[in-house]
């Protein structure tokens, strides 16, 4: 096999690895498996918009390669996965994906479905899937390079919808409605992908991932602060909101499927790995609350995330594909990501948001119980390809 034409398909592998969302330090991991298979000596340094390939077999022939920030393609991600574990001449399939209109009704289905889990007024839930449909429309409008605005515009444009809204009388939590419709772009799984990166010592992917979910929480805190005051300063005060939860408990347990069917379908998973994605997300919604054993929802996160990984990590050997495609429905529900809006929220407005006290320090607590978790069920079990 010529050389180029190996450099070619190793650089191939790698590019598509990161375009589909993989952590860079497994980008890294995946793309030295592959070349071994094909009797290649390859060194990878991947970050979050750059990957490096250097062949010390082949004249030391250095390819670097930038790319934009990826999106989580599930599909692409486990075609890729598949494609290395079955070498073939073809390139990796690119996945076909779900219809535009699914693709709207997930983003419909996010908001009301998170107010489900954490509690609401029935009012803010049927408002909530209003505002999902607005925040979808903004990403229709902002892409290419308008793309960095829009989680600002969707954030600015829910919070002057909400004050509206709260000028009705209607009885709405207002920082809470305004943090469920833009739930979707609040970076928790950045954060945990993050801190995941640091505890490996990869720490420029680490760092650099923090960076840019801080970056983005501050882009929808300013958002939903600066629309809450636009409106405000046409439909007047808000009226104080505490916490009020109306939700019954079907709709409690049901608002966890909506989310997690939500949540594959935007990010383009396979039917099947929605379904075998389930049972993570029980886990990663109720599993602190009732594996701590009497220890207290940190000991329970920690339980919760090894059991998680664990599951991932074995089903993926089964499927002979990668375990952060099962493991990302229960980590993105188990990560408090959102618990930093809250706590931003809670210290600006002067007001309970969610019935959680020190909910700031709770988030803080949590990251660092998932990452132990999964540093803890990666050392005890981690496929092939994974070592």
């Amino acid at each position: 096999m010529p050389s180029e034409y190996r450099i070619k398909k190793i650089v191939e592998i790698g590019d598509t690895l990161h375009r589909s969302g993989c952590a860079p330090y497994k980008l890294e991991k995946y793309t030295k498996f592959y070349a071994r298979k094909h009797g290649v000596d390859v060194m990878v340094q991947a970050t979050p918009t750059t990957v490096n390939y250097q062949f010390p077999d082949d004249n030391n022939a250095v390819v670097m390669r930038r790319h934009p920030l990826a999106s989580i393609n599930l599909s692409l991600l486990a075609n890729t996965i598949i494609r290395i574990n079955q070498p073939s001449s073809e390139p990796v399939p690119e996945p076909v994906g779900y219809p535009k209109w699914v693709i709207a009704l997930a983003n419909m289905g996010i908001p009301p479905a998170y107010l489900m889990l954490v509690g609401s007024t029935i009012d803010a839930i049927l408002l909530s899937v209003l505002l999902g449909f607005v925040v979808w429309m903004t990403q229709q409008v902002c892409k290419a390079r308008r793309a960095i605005a829009v989680e600002f515009v969707s954030a600015l444009l829910t919070g002057i919808l909400v004050a509206y809204f709260a000028s009705t009388s209607a009885q709405i939590p207002v920082w809470a409605l305004c943090i469920a419709s833009i739930v979707l772009f609040v970076p928790g799984l950045s954060i945990a992908n993050s801190l995941e990166c640091l505890a490996f010592n990869d720490l420029v992917s680490g760092t650099s991932l923090l960076g840019q979910s801080a970056l983005s929480l501050i882009k929808l805190f300013v958002g939903i602060v600066m629309g809450l005051n636009i409106g405000e300063a046409i439909w007047g005060q808000a009226a104080a909101s505490t916490y009020i939860n109306q939700v019954p408990l079907w709709l409690h347990v049901s608002g966890l499927f909506l989310i997690s069917i939500s949540l594959g379908i935007i990010f383009n998973a396979r039917p099947k790995d929605i379904l075998l994605g389930l049972p993570v997300a029980m886990l990663g919604m109720w599993g602190p609350f009732y594996l701590g054993f009497e220890s207290g929802w940190v000991v329970g996160t920690w339980v919760t995330t090894v059991l998680i990984t664990l599951y991932g990590t074995w089903l993926a050997k089964k499927m002979e594909l990668t375990g952060s495609i099962y493991i990302v429905q229960g980590i993105i529900i188990l990560v408090p990501g959102s618990r930093v809006l809250v706590s931003a929220g809670q210290s600006v407005f002067e007001q309970s948001i969610l019935p959680i006290p020190s909910i700031g320090l709770s988030a803080l607590f949590m990251f660092s119980a998932i990452v132990a978790g999964q540093i803890t069920a990666y050392s005890l079990y981690s496929p092939k390809i994974e070592r």
